[in-house]
């Protein structure tokens, strides 16, 4: 599996598509699923780390509310896509709908999956947290 890196921006045309780097498109040349993430983004799995991450949720306890909760947006948010020929992806319009993507684009690599943001949402979330991560204040969570 390739790694999925860096911090991409761009303008969506009018079909909702945005066209890759070749090193994505490597990564999701077995098809690509997409779904609504977190913090305002569209998260896009390759077909592998897709299965990986269905299992993860599936495997929840369906007596537990949160965990069913959290299936439905999961899975009920979600769309198998491909890439067309160009190596574009399409976006859903009901996907770029919900996080209120519109024409600007930015596309980060988080080494196993991407996420799709609005460039202004992108823009806040990252002003808000450059600077504790520069500080060295921004830690994982190890739960």
């Amino acid at each position: 599996m390739a790694e999925l890196l860096g911090q991409h921006r761009y303008q969506l045309d009018p079909k909702g598509r945005i066209a890759l780097p070749a090193k994505f498109r490597e990564a999701m040349a077995e098809g690509v699923h997409l779904t609504l993430g977190q913090d305002g983004c569209l998260w896009a799995f390759p077909d592998e780390e897709w299965r990986r991450r269905s299992e993860q949720v599936r495997s929840a306890p369906l007596t537990g509310k949160r965990s069913r909760a959290y299936s439905r947006m999961f899975f009920g948010n979600a769309e198998a896509a491909d890439l067309d020929r160009q190596g574009r992806l399409v976006i859903p319009q009901r996907l770029r709908t919900a996080i209120g993507l519109e024409r600007e684009v930015v596309v980060i690599g988080v080494y196993d999956w991407l996420e799709i943001w609005p460039t202004q949402v992108w823009d806040r979330y990252d002003g808000a947290h450059s600077g504790s991560y520069v500080e060295g204040t921004l830690e994982p969570d190890r739960g």
